[in-house]
């Protein structure tokens, strides 16, 4: 069952996550661009087998931070494209709640018997006995109950039955709409484990170091 809040999206959409995730993507370019940059730029100064597989290890880190940044943007895309779908589906609406679809239409039936009792009281009816002025019983028909209290009392029921029904209506229509954002956000994730392998794919340069040599 989805639970979805309106305050809840919001707060996300202005959390400044897609900011961040698009912040990780520039420094990452930054980064790859320095990369690419001295391997162009070293192939003809450095030259040797060892700073071949260097280079080679360099343009290994390249390609992850190209991944890095192409996961980075649909991230971002992914969770603002997904939070826009739910808030815009919200409307007007603080919260939308699937597991409430059954208690909204026990209270549908519940106010439609309300209003058709409520009609009958309308239409009931007693007899009344009287005197008429020249001192004779006679009877009439006269409504059993206040017609302007029930009247009020129908269109307050009323009011409420077309509420129940927006909100029946709209609650059938949620999920499918709570899964559509789910398999964006879905989508995207699915990047995560081919980035971590490649990642991990990586060898960790030779650590180096420089000894002066000793003279005698």
């Amino acid at each position: 069952m989805a639970k979805v809040y309106l305050d809840e999206v919001d707060a996300l959409l202005g959390s400044g996550a897609t900011d961040t995730l698009s912040t990780d993507a520039t420094e990452a370019t930054n980064v790859n661009q320095a990369i690419t940059d001295f391997v162009t730029g070293s192939k003809d100064k450095l030259v040797g087998t060892s700073w071949d597989k260097y280079r080679a290890n360099l343009e290994s880190i390249g390609a992850a931070l190209q991944s890095r940044i192409a996961l980075a943007q649909k991230l971002a895309a992914a969770i603002k494209e997904a939070l826009q779908i739910l808030k815009d589906y919200l409307g007007d609406d603080l919260m939308l709640d699937t597991s409430k679809l059954d208690e909204y239409k026990l209270a549908k039936q519940n106010c439609e018997s309300s209003i058709a009792k409520l009609n009958e009281m309308l239409s009931a009816t007693t007899t009344q006995t009287y005197t008429d002025a020249n001192g004779q019983q006679q009877t009439r028909t006269v409504a059993l109950y206040d017609a302007s209290d029930i009247k009020a009392q129908i269109a307050e029921a009323e009011t409420t039955l077309k509420e129940l029904d927006r909100l029946i209506t709209k609650i059938e229509g949620f999920e499918p709409v709570y899964q559509k954002a789910e398999a964006i956000l879905q989508a995207a994730f699915e990047g995560l484990p081919g980035f971590k392998e490649q990642v991990n794919s990586i060898s960790p340069s030779r650590t180096v170091s420089y000894k002066p040599a000793v003279t005698v």
